[in-house]
Formats: structure tokens, C-alpha cells, sequence
């Protein structure tokens, strides 16, 4: 094969990875999944969820790991004690990874025969102290929040339900993120995407990893993730999926989280994200194989793909810019692709001074989000990573 065929492949290949994940994808999905005639469901968490009469709600632990959060705190522990589960099966955990702010007085002060509080001397990052309140719980179930985070009256009823059914190993609730005043972040659009392909991935079975702010398990099933952990929640779930448990999504246990107005202020996180897939990636590599079917599916299509599609979208460009001399149709589609990269730049430039121009929001969030995802990738491979976090603006 010469240079110019070659090229033309990558080319090809690189633009349609990007086009399979985002558009192809999830009509296969919808098309798979349409078989099953999933129906959505209409009531509200606080009425959703009822234990058949001859159970009992099994005792509750919520396990909050918190760094600097003086600002959400209090909130946080007076939205899950006004939750509509039964108060004597509830207990919160909250642990305090070596705050520097306010968090630890007043969480101190909220403390009580509900809540428990803890306060680690040492900063060892968040999977060491979900770990640590993990092992104190003597709950039978584990729900799984953050300090930002604020739930329904019923979402905890509407996580635990599910675990009736042994086959399931862990329950993810719905995040709804919503913007702040006059945002350009436009983290709320695309969530509303990635919650409509969680939908249709469970319908198969296939729901991958949980919702970080929402999420619980069977306490007995928690199995302790490495201190240098960088997404907690995909890798508790992979742990359990590659046991043979399936996650299940449950649209009714509602959390909301509102996101920071600019999206620069989102990019370190972003970034950070993007080490934890490949780190993902590299540890469980076992969620691509064919025997676990629409799983493999979805692990391969919706995050494998995704993943390298920044790495695809380089490669296509140069080689668009490489056959560019050679024919008019290329050098059109090399000169497409630098006007969408310039524009994002532009708006990006726009929005440092003031707001996003609107209408290139989305094309900045697409090329901060892939971009995010590859300097993410060259921090793995760096390495030097640890299970720390900073406070982001979310």
C-alpha cells in the first residue's frame, strides 16, 4: 500500500470512528433496543418506589467523601436526612480527606446518631476514604454521593429496590445537570444525550458504570479499589460487571448537580476524567470481550471509540492536509475541518473575555471535550497520578 492510499485510509477511518460512536451508535442502540419496547417511566422518585408489603427497606449507609466543601456540606447532609427513606435504616458517612476549609467544623457539628463524621488527618485522595467508610458501615446496602449533589425525596428508595434481584449488582440513578445564570458550559446538552443512551443500554442489559453522584450496592459486594484510582464509580462498577452482576439504570432515583457557567472552568476536570479512561481501559480490558455480548457492545462502541476519537480526529486532519495538493474534494475537507477547529478556537477566545458566542458553544464544548480527553491520555501515560482530586467550580 503507498503513501497515498495509506493516507486516504486513516482518513476515512479517523472520520468515521468520530461519526460511529456520536451518531451511528446510538441508532443501533435505538434500533436493538426498540425490540424490547422499553416504556419510560412517569412517576416521581417519591412515589416510585415501594417494597412489596412482606419486606422490610433494608438499613441504608451513604457514604459522602469530601475536600473542601464548606460550601455544600451542610446542604448536602440536611437534603439526605429529609430523604423519605426510613429513618432508622439510614445512616450517613462522611469523611473529610484532610479538608483545609470549613468542612470539617461543620460537618462536626451536624454530626449525630444519623451521621456519622470523620475527619482524616492525611489527604490520601477519594478512593481511600470511600474505602475506609465502606469498611466502617455495617449497613446492608451502600449508596454512593457527592457533596454537591442533591437528591429526591425518594431516590434512595428508588436505588435500593432494584437490589432485590440478585442479579443485579449495582443501581445507578438518573443525574440531572442543570446550568447556572447565563452559562456556555454546555455539559447539561450532552448529559441529556448520555442519559439517553444509559436508558437504552439497560434496556440490554448493557448499562456501563454508574453515575458518580448516585449510585449504590450491596455493601457484602463492595470490593476495595486501588488508592491511585481515578474514576471511582466506572471502576466499581467494572469490578462487579466482570463478576457477572449487572448495572442497572433507574431513571426514577433523581440527583441534580448544577454545572460551573464557563467551561474553562470544567476543563481540568475534564482532563482528569480522560487519565481515568485510559486507566480503565488498561485495568479492565476483559469488558471488551465477545462473551459479555451487548456489553462488549456498548464497552466498545460507546467509551472504547469515544476515547481515541481525538486521536482520530489529529490523524484525519493531517491526513486531509497531506492529500489536500492532490484533489480538490480533499483539500475542501482539509479546509472544512481547519474552519470548524478555528471557529472553536474563536468562540473559546470569545469566551475568556465574556460569553460563548452561541452560536459556537457546541463546537467548543465538542473540541475542549476531545481535546481534554487527549492531553488526559498523555498525562496517563505520563503518569505520577494519584487518587487525590482538586475542588473543581461544579
Amino acid at each position: 500500500m503507498n503513501a497515498y492510499r495509506l493516507a486516504e485510509l486513516v482518513l476515512w477511518f479517523g472520520l468515521f470512528a468520530a461519526l460511529y460512536t456520536y451518531a451511528l451508535y446510538p441508532m443501533v442502540l435505538l434500533a436493538l433496543a426498540s425490540f424490547r419496547r422499553p416504556a419510560r417511566p412517569q412517576a416521581s422518585a417519591s412515589n416510585g418506589a415501594q417494597m412489596p408489603a412482606s419486606q422490610q427497606w433494608p438499613t441504608v449507609a451513604v457514604l459522602v467523601a469530601a475536600y473542601n466543601e464548606e460550601r455544600h456540606i451542610a446542604a448536602r447532609i440536611a437534603n439526605l436526612l429529609a430523604s423519605d427513606y426510613p429513618a432508622h435504616a439510614l445512616h450517613i458517612y462522611v469523611g473529610s480527606d484532610c479538608s483545609a476549609d470549613g468542612t470539617n467544623a461543620i460537618a462536626q457539628a451536624l454530626a449525630g446518631p444519623q451521621v456519622h463524621f470523620i475527619a482524616f488527618a492525611q489527604r490520601r485522595g477519594k478512593p481511600s476514604v470511600i474505602n475506609d467508610l465502606a469498611a466502617m458501615a455495617t449497613q446492608d446496602v451502600l449508596v454512593f454521593t457527592d457533596a454537591n449533589t442533591e437528591f429526591e425525596p425518594g431516590t434512595i428508595k428508588a436505588l435500593v429496590r432494584p437490589l432485590a434481584d440478585p442479579a443485579v449488582g449495582c443501581v445507578s440513578g438518573e443525574l440531572r445537570l442543570h446550568a447556572a445564570g447565563n452559562s456556555d458550559n454546555q455539559d447539561h446538552v450532552y448529559w441529556r444525550y448520555e442519559r439517553t443512551l444509559k436508558f437504552y443500554e439497560n434496556q440490554l442489559g448493557a448499562l456501563l458504570g454508574a453515575n458518580g453522584g448516585v449510585y449504590a450496592l450491596r455493601r457484602q459486594q463492595y470490593q476495595p479499589i486501588a488508592p491511585d484510582t481515578i474514576v471511582d464509580d466506572f471502576s466499581i462498577a467494572a469490578g462487579l460487571m466482570l463478576q457477572g452482576l449487572r448495572c442497572q439504570y433507574e431513571p426514577l432515583a433523581r440527583a441534580y448537580e448544577e454545572t460551573p457557567p464557563r467551561l474553562a472552568d470544567e476543563f481540568p476536570r475534564r482532563v482528569r476524567i480522560g487519565m481515568g479512561n485510559y486507566q480503565v481501559l488498561s485495568r479492565y480490558p476483559g469488558l471488551m470481550n465477545p462473551a459479555h455480548g451487548y456489553v462488549a457492545l456498548a464497552f466498545i462502541s460507546h467509551k472504547l471509540v469515544r476515547w481515541f476519537v481525538p486521536h482520530c480526529l489529529v490523524a484525519a486532519l493531517l491526513c486531509s492536509l497531506l492529500l489536500a495538493p492532490s484533489s480538490t474534494f480533499y483539500a475542501s475537507m482539509a479546509a472544512a475541518q481547519l474552519l470548524f477547529y478555528l471557529g472553536a478556537a474563536w468562540g473559546w477566545a470569545a469566551g475568556r473575555q465574556g460569553a460563548v458566542p452561541r452560536l459556537a458553544r457546541i463546537p467548543v464544548f465538542f473540541v475542549s471535550m476531545n481535546l481534554a480527553l487527549l492531553l488526559g491520555h498523555l498525562r496517563y501515560l505520563r503518569g505520577g497520578y494519584s487518587g487525590a482530586w482538586a475542588r473543581s467550580a461544579r
